[in-house]
């Protein structure tokens, strides 16, 4: 990895930790869909919606919004779905469709490990 791709990642990190996010992985594509769309239904925006040349063929990306509140789900064909926010939010939905919360931001373990 190169040295500007080290800085953004760390940058990314480091906001991930300071906004007090958390993440849920390795959501499965049916269940992943089903989460956006019950969100949306129940009041939630979509603010953004990924649609390059390869959208929702190898990834795709939504964005929502409800009362301040923002999650941002990403999907690619290898670990499936993932969704990010506040850890508030991202708990709740954990609970709701138990799944797994993790404290780290959804790429990092693509990182070198020291």
């Amino acid at each position: 990895m190169n040295q500007f791709a080290k800085i953004l990642r760390g940058y990314s990190k480091l906001k991930f930790k300071m906004l007090g996010y958390a993440t849920i992985k390795d959501i499965p594509t049916d269940k992943f869909n089903y989460i956006i769309v019950s969100l949306v239904t129940s009041g939630w925006r979509k603010t953004y919606i990924y649609n390059g040349f390869d959208a929702w063929i190898d990834y795709g990306k939504v964005k929502l919004k409800k009362n301040g509140r923002r999650l941002t789900f990403e999907w690619d064909n290898w670990a499936e779905g993932s969704v990010e926010g506040s850890v508030k939010d991202i708990e709740k939905l954990a609970r709701k469709y138990n799944l797994t919360v993790t404290n780290e931001w959804r790429w990092s373990e693509y990182d070198a490990k020291p």
